[in-house]
């Protein structure tokens, strides 16, 4: 094994209008209980776009990208070679296995993780990534999947079936199970249950699924965009509220007789996280998904939170089990239980990523996927 030189999108200084800069670098062999994996796919998330534009920190320069499909080519020391042509997904939260929250089987909490991801490093405060003249490059959450080859902790990279379809199958590395897990996972609805979402982008239409899978009813879909309807109606929605010709609030307490059960918000807008919240009936649950900068504050009531016992919680990566929830996911999808294949709007080649990052900052698309050279 030797160090590979590769493209990579490299984010440099971020701000408004920045892109993505594509050159050539060099990913390092995989260290102990490592695996380097030759990327197929990568998914483009808004958090992805968020570090970009500088909405949120991260240590500089870094190889974004979370998420990531593609075939183990190589292992480092502890990782059996049988693993070697393995078809795997990548994901942010590898777990430990040491910390409170991995012993407690909460793994997107992990605190080894928040603590590499914050550095921009691999669990041993290194990178496996170098610029040419051997400057050091960040990783992004254990991941980096903004380039052809990436290194990963091996119990992030997720065994799936060879015959799982690669654009479709990058998706469970963010969106689709950000979703599908706040539904199912973090808020757990039950037969009957109304519910409420805010935001008909990837991961509000896997919100959408999940709720249907769940035997959920009514399930509503919020969007400022009319023709969000149709393939909100398409992932189940019984209803859709165009909220910007209609007050969404009134229209879901309508639907409901006084509120939704779960509501759930999608987009990171601290107004629509309020709205969110009217929008739930007494005792109901309002369930944050979408994140907004960093310091952004939401003004929720305090009396009336108290008074009707509502719950506002928080979703993160739809407390998703990688282990367990991509298999089982996928099951569902081979069973025509969920669909992975209606959210990937487009699949474009890896060298245009500024320009698909362009496309879906306008909102239009529901998650752009992009083909690494080789892909089938």
């Amino acid at each position: 094994m030797a160090q590979l030189d590769m493209l990579a999108a490299v984010c440099t200084a971020p701000g408004e209008g920045d892109v993505l800069d594509l050159r050539r670098v060099r990913v390092d062999d995989p260290h102990e209980m490592e695996v380097r994996v030759k990327l197929e796919t990568t998914g483009i998330c808004r958090s992805d776009i968020h570090y970009l534009r500088g909405v949120w920190a991260h240590p500089k320069p870094v190889i974004l990208g979370h998420e990531g499909c593609g075939i183990i080519e190589s292992v480092g020391l502890g990782v059996p070679k049988s693993r070697i042509g393995e078809k795997v997904v990548l994901t942010f939260t590898p777990s430990c296995g040491h910390c409170r929250f991995c012993v407690e089987g909460r793994v997107v909490l992990c605190e080894e993780v928040a603590r590499a991801a914050a550095l921009g490093t691999m669990w041993d405060n290194t990178t496996r990534f170098f610029d040419m003249d051997g400057t050091p490059l960040h990783h992004l959450s254990l991941v980096s999947s903004f380039c052809e080859y990436t290194v990963v902790p091996h119990n992030g990279a997720i065994r799936i079936p060879q015959e799982t379809p690669s654009d479709q199958a990058c998706l469970l590395g963010c969106g689709a199970m950000a979703g599908i897990g706040a539904a199912v996972n973090t808020a757990q609805l039950r037969p009957g249950d109304s519910v409420a979402v805010f935001g008909c982008g990837g991961v509000g239409l896997s919100v959408i699924q999940g709720a249907k899978l769940c035997n959920a009813l009514p399930i509503i879909a919020v969007d400022v965009r009319a023709e969000k309807e149709a393939e909100a109606r398409r992932f189940g929605a019984t209803h859709f509220v165009n909220a910007s010709s209609t007050d969404p609030v009134a229209a879901i307490r309508d639907i409901t007789a006084g509120g939704a059960d779960f509501t759930f918000e999608v987009t990171g807008n601290v107004e629509q996280a309020e709205l969110c919240y009217k929008a739930t009936r007494r005792a109901g649950t309002t369930v944050l998904i979408g994140q907004p900068a960093e310091n952004a504050m939401a003004g929720f009531p305090p009396y009336g939170i108290a008074q009707d016992e509502n719950r506002i919680i928080g979703s993160s990566y739809g407390s998703t089990r990688p282990m367990i929830d991509f298999p089982k996911t996928l099951r569902l999808v081979k069973h025509g239980l969920l669909d992975l294949e209606g959210l990937v709007s487009e699949v474009w080649p890896f060298e245009k990523i500024n320009e698909a990052i362009t496309l879906v900052e306008t909102g239009r698309v529901n998650r752009m996927v992009l083909n690494f050279p080789g892909t089938k």
